[in-house]
């Protein structure tokens, strides 16, 4: 918990320094690791992380904030009790087994948490559609499990989406898949960034927090 007075526990980190362990074809980390992998308890690091909070520690809400920033400041937060009382997994699992090429969406986000950004927002990478309202998604949101047109999606949508919003590979865990799934042949996935086929940011990495 950093810092302890504020109560939040640090449950994974996402990383586009090193492999793609989150976007793996399998979709374990989110399903079914059962390991912690990384340094779980340095918010500092530039490597992928998953703790055992991440399915241990359940909480009301999330944040997200950046590995270079020793402050912890919120890039983003969620309102309105978005975990409603489950681990992070629970909560992303909840919406159904999308392991191994399975499809999770089509032309929208399978649900959404309203949310408030902060900090270095406007200029981090998984941000770009914070200000943009779209047709499957407003701006000040977080979706789940999110797909457009059949041709990209993410695990995790930050803002807009849709045609007016670079479609949906925005945000954590996004992919150019022909369908929004983990498992792709030919195609582009990243832990976190703006589009899936752009070049993504590897100076710093993003952390993931439940209260």
């Amino acid at each position: 918990m950093t810092p302890a007075r504020q109560g939040w526990t640090l449950v994974a980190r996402f990383s586009n320094n090193d492999s793609k362990h989150w976007m793996e074809d399998s979709g374990d980390w989110w399903y079914g690791r059962n390991s912690n992998y990384g340094r779980i308890t340095d918010p500092s690091s530039n490597t992928d992380m998953i703790s055992p909070a991440f399915w241990m520690a359940s909480g009301n809400e999330f944040k997200i904030t950046r590995s270079d920033d020793p402050q912890h400041t919120l890039l983003l937060q969620t309102t309105g009790d978005c975990l409603r009382g489950k681990t992070f997994r629970s909560k992303i699992t909840s919406y159904g087994d999308f392991r191994n090429g399975s499809v999770w969406a089509s032309n929208k986000c399978l649900e959404n948490c309203t949310v408030q950004y902060g900090g270095q927002y406007r200029t981090t990478a998984g941000f770009s559609q914070a200000a943009c309202k779209g047709n499957i998604q407003n701006a000040n949101a977080i979706g789940f499990w999110c797909d457009w047109g059949g041709g990209d999606g993410a695990v995790m949508m930050i803002g807009g989406g849709g045609p007016s919003c670079a479609r949906a590979d925005h945000g954590i865990g996004i992919t150019e898949a022909n369908e929004a799934s983990f498992k792709v042949s030919g195609q582009i996935e990243r832990d976190f960034g703006d589009e899936a086929d752009r070049s993504q940011t590897k100076s710093y990495s993003l952390n993931l927090w439940v209260r």
